[in-house]
């Protein structure tokens, strides 16, 4: 390359890091969009018959880390190493966590106690009929052992998401709002980065209008759910993704009955509601965590 090349290259890329330093939240929604449809975008020609190619299922996967590849990108470029040490901290950050791991693992598994029998019974079978072996396997990638499709789970949609959402987006808003506000805003990008895969996704394919409607507020509940978690975890980031992985396991678990994802859904909800009720009466402080703020190293 020419020296007025390299001169060219540079500058553009300053003006670009200028961009991410002057709005930092508007360059990572675009950023996060960006690398996610454009794994996704394949996928959605080929099953919507616009090509006639056969794209790898795993793009699904690698679109899911877009959320993460946006955090590490504007963190770098605002707050270089100490922030990006910073981020790394809270990824592995878990002791002296113990409300939050127990509500990470006690929380789906009882939802789905409840939720699979009942959703056996409206669906006319009997609960002896639920596959309770079926837990933890996925119908999408159905050729993929238990145990990898559960590290996959965890890396791609997991820390893919959560790193970026909770990691970066959260703690950004909650710069200048309150926590359950700023959870209403991490849920807009949340849901329309989703968009794409509703073209893509069997069981997003098939939901009704109605279906899209809940799909959205089960969005906005779950962003107060995991802004109340990421809190009562002291910041980790490491409980999110945990919850994030396990729940998506559990409830896309094919035992049997149809109604079981919805019946989920609609239990989380009611979790959700249940934690914004105390969120309200019992605000909690903005930021003590993340961006800018202090986190311990355990």
């Amino acid at each position: 390359m020419s020296g007025s090349g390299v001169r060219r290259r540079a500058s553009w890329l300053a003006a670009l890091a200028s961009v991410v330093e002057k709005r930092p939240g508007p360059a990572f929604v675009v950023i996060a969009y960006a690398v996610s449809w454009a794994a996704w975008l394949p996928l959605l020609a080929a099953v919507q018959g616009w090509i006639a190619l056969d794209p790898p299922q795993w793009l699904h996967l690698v679109g899911g880390l877009g959320p993460a590849v946006a955090a590490l990108v504007v963190v770098a470029v605002t707050q270089g190493r100490s922030g990006l040490s910073d981020l790394g901290r809270r990824v592995v950050a878990w002791r002296g966590r113990g409300r939050a791991w127990l509500f990470v693992f006690v929380v789906p598994l009882g939802l789905l106690v409840v939720a699979a029998p009942l959703a056996a019974w409206l669906g006319g079978s009997s609960v002896l009929d639920l596959d309770w072996s079926a837990i933890g396997r996925s119908t999408e990638f159905a050729a993929l052992p238990v145990g990898i499709w559960w590290i996959a789970n965890f890396f791609f949609f997991g820390f893919g998401e959560e790193v970026g959402w909770r990691g970066f987006l959260q703690p950004h808003f909650e710069a200048t709002h309150s926590v359950v506000t700023s959870a209403g805003l991490v849920s807009l990008a949340w849901a329309a980065w989703h968009l794409p895969l509703f073209g893509i996704t069997p069981s997003y394919r098939a939901m009704p209008l109605v279906g899209l409607l809940g799909f959205a507020v089960s969005i906005w509940v779950a962003s107060w759910i995991f802004a109340w978690l990421l809190h009562a975890g002291r910041g980790s980031l490491l409980v999110v993704v945990c919850f994030h992985a396990w729940f998506d396991i559990v409830t896309t678990s094919p035992m049997g009955p149809p109604g079981l994802p919805s019946l989920m859904g609609a239990g989380i909800t009611i979790v959700g509601l249940v934690l914004l009720r105390t969120m309200l009466k019992h605000p909690i402080t903005p930021n003590t965590y993340g961006v800018g703020a202090p986190v311990s190293r355990t």
